[in-house]
């Protein structure tokens, strides 16, 4: 009956002390699994949130480059006009010079005609 008893009583304590084992190593490893998890979401995110940046970075550069070509443009272009408006003064003004230098011509040759017919008389 001792003996009965003693093998009961070892059972019982080693199937405690096998259940005691398997939950605190159940913990553990759970607890393990739910890091490696929780770092694996972790990496995840900082690797989205990196390529987010990298393509903002490049969405931002791509703007950039345009806008620096569109005002690239537009300084081309008023230079144009600037040159158009330039040519256009400077073609009314030697009109305007050549008109004035006939005039004057006309001017001079009346005189220097009225002076020879008076010289002439």
């Amino acid at each position: 009956m001792l003996f009965n008893h003693l093998i009961a009583t070892v059972t019982i304590v080693t199937t405690t002390i096998f259940l005691v084992t398997g939950l605190t190593l159940s913990t553990y490893t759970l607890s393990a699994f739910a890091q490696a998890e929780s770092m694996n979401q972790s990496m995840y995110n900082e690797t989205k949130s990196a390529n987010q940046t990298a393509q903002s970075a490049g969405e931002f550069a791509t703007k950039t480059g345009e806008n620096f070509q569109q005002g690239a443009n537009q300084t081309g272009e008023a230079i144009q006009g600037n040159a158009n408006d330039i040519g256009s003064n400077l073609s009314e003004g030697a009109k305007n010079l050549g008109g004035n230098i006939t005039e004057g011509a006309k001017g001079l040759a009346t005189t220097i005609g009225k002076g020879l017919q008076d010289l002439a008389k």
